[in-house]
């Protein structure tokens, strides 16, 4: 294959490449609808060095503008069209983008970008994609090199504003060759496709099955986040190798794989894991680390079912070394703990727009003969064990958290919530609750009394992720401080968060009262009210679908988990329940009705 998927081998155009739930591609047809639209691009500027953002759903047509934007020689910027219109427009202005491929409802959305925006699904379909014909549809004359960049990711920022990491075509490269030897890639293999475009696992699940002739598969989102579901589908899809987040990979691992799984190598990272696979799993589960600033991953190991501890987070992959070192500068002795230190074809070209802090992060590498090499230092304390495993130990510093998956500078947030016209300081915390990770804002108000927390969070879900906008507000008098004149975390009071129930008037009927106790156990908390919201509790998209199995054991229904979303209080998810529950009686016999109504309390 040319370099970074310049072409594809012949020998593989009839076979698929990529499908969703709407669209399915041949190679053939991936090469007709991405050569195309390279030269559409060319045609509009886009060459190396250029950027064009991609905000769109997990799809075929995704795939296809990414490949698009690497054939005419720039880098993509991928972005997440469920974040804030506020959000995603700094980020294109951040970004300096030159084309903006998405959907018809964000171009809407985005519209008063100062760049051309093109509907990636009206492209699509208004493409002749049956012809398979090359030679019709050459795609440009290739300009990009190794060191030009292939895409960059935004991550959470400590200044209160995200931060782009520019990753090239060779560290892309480097990605791909590990991932085909290490888990021995062949064009049979089908693998999902699961991360969001913004999160750089996307760029770990696509490029690597795609050089390698096999083919991608799309589920849509409710899928994604329903383990039942996910499992379901994953078998039906006949998925060889997939990779999805570690809190999903431990709910996964609590369930019977059917017998006809073709699932044979799991991918997990983002988190600490806490599961090790059952005997007899069928597929072998490998956990992994990583940072965007060192290409997704850096280090794989696979999870054994027996033994003592956490999983380790593996080794070094190829082309990777890994260094503990002290506070010195030295590499400490294995079994001590230090600081995690990243060198090798991985290490990204630095920030976008930022040299202060690429220059902070991206260090000489003191331990390398060779001119200009850089070593990434990645804030995180770890050890190495006897055997080379490497055991990951947490952050070294307090500012930077991992909530399921995500990488979030809490500073970040606070500095968004500081605009806020009544917030005169604030803090963000994480805490610890019931084994679950939570965020926690401190406010001390402008203005007494406190602004409502509705408020608050609509403020920060108009600029900030979903994973970013706190589950707890908390009104203190004045910030804590160490004698140093430092945040007192330690100092700051417990959020109870029992305070955010108590206020809404209590369960009516047996099925609200059903419902409330099932969250009540989840989020462990007592008193929930009939408009208690359950995200504003603590809940999040995992914790959800744990809410619809509950509901399905207790009342009989299976809800899709865009209901728990659409629907967050008790009171609503009452309606949409008993709903569902109407709606199967109506298909039963009088018998089967009867027993339904008795088990889901007669309403």
């Amino acid at each position: 294959m040319n370099d970074l998927l310049d072409t594809f081998p012949r020998a593989s155009l009839d076979r698929l490449a990529v499908a969703d739930g709407n669209r399915s591609l041949t190679y053939a047809q991936l090469d007709a609808a991405a050569n195309a639209l390279a030269r559409r691009l060319r045609a509009l500027g886009v060459k190396p060095g250029v950027l064009v953002a991609i905000c769109h759903d997990r799809s075929v047509a995704a795939v296809v503008g990414a490949l698009a934007v690497l054939r005419a020689g720039g880098g993509y910027v991928g972005l997440d069209p469920a974040h804030p219109d506020a959000r995603l427009a700094y980020l294109c202005s951040d970004a300096g983008v030159a084309v903006l491929l998405a959907d018809a409802s964000v171009v809407a959305r985005l519209g008063s970008l100062p760049c051309p925006a093109l509907d990636l699904d009206a492209d699509l379909d208004a493409g002749d994609l049956d012809a398979g014909d090359l030679d019709a549809g050459e795609p440009p004359e290739p300009m990009a090199g190794p060191a030009d960049v292939a895409y960059v990711i935004y991550t959470s920022g400590s200044t209160g504003e995200p931060k782009g990491v520019q990753v090239s075509r060779a560290n892309l490269r480097a990605l791909i060759d590990w991932h085909c030897q290490a888990f021995s890639v062949t064009p049979d293999d089908r693998a999902s496709v699961v991360a969001s475009p913004a999160f750089d696992a996307s760029v770990w699940e696509t490029w690597p099955h795609l050089a390698a002739g096999a083919s991608l598969h799309i589920p849509d989102h409710a899928t994604t986040v329903t383990p039942g579901a996910l499992q379901k589908w994953m078998a039906d899809e006949e998925i060889t190798i997939g990779f999805v987040p570690t809190p999903m990979a431990e709910l996964l691992l609590e369930l019977e794989w059917p017998a006809y799984t073709a699932l044979r190598i799991m991918l997990t990272g983002g988190d600490v894991l806490h599961r090790r696979p059952a005997p007899g799993t069928p597929f072998t589960l490998v956990n992994n680390y990583g940072v965007t600033e060192a290409t997704v991953v850096s280090t794989s190991g696979v999870v054994a079912p027996e033994g003592a501890g956490l999983p380790s987070i593996g080794r070094s992959i190829a082309g990777t070394t890994l260094r503990v070192l002290g506070a010195d500068g030295r590499v400490v002795p294995d079994g001590e703990p230090g600081e995690l230190f990243i060198s090798g074809r991985s290490v990204a070209t630095g920030y976008l727009n930022r040299p202060e802090l690429t220059a902070e992060r991206f260090v000489p590498d003191p331990f390398s003969d060779e001119p200009g090499t850089r070593m990434y230092r990645t804030g995180d304390l770890a050890r190495v064990a006897d055997d080379n495993t490497v055991q990951f130990l947490g952050r070294i510093d307090d500012g930077q958290v991992q909530i399921r998956g995500h990488r979030i500078e809490l500073d970040e947030i606070a500095a968004v919530l500081a605009g806020h016209p009544s917030v005169g300081h604030c803090a963000v915390v994480v805490r610890e609750e019931g084994g679950d990770a939570r965020l926690v804002a401190y406010v001390v108000p402008a203005d007494v009394p406190m602004p409502g927390r509705e408020d608050l969070r609509a403020y920060l879900a108009e600029r900030l992720p979903a994973q970013m906008v706190p589950g707890a507000f908390v009104a203190i008098d004045a910030l804590p401080v160490t004698t140093n004149g430092k945040l007192d975390r330690a100092a700051l009071p417990a959020p109870g968060w029992q305070v955010l129930v108590g206020g809404s008037a209590a369960p009516e009927g047996p099925t609200e009262e059903a419902i409330a106790a099932i969250l009540e156990e989840l989020i462990e908390l007592e008193g929930i009210g009939r408009d208690d919201n359950f995200f504003e509790l603590g809940g999040h998209s995992l914790m959800g679908a744990q809410v619809v199995a509950r509901i399905q054991e207790r009342f009989g229904v299976e809800l899709p988990l865009l209901a728990v979303f659409d629907n967050p209080s008790v009171a609503d998810m009452a309606v949409v329940v008993s709903e569902a529950v109407l709606a199967r009686v109506e298909s039963m016999s009088d018998e089967e009705a009867e027993q339904l109504l008795a088990s889901s309390g007669g309403e």
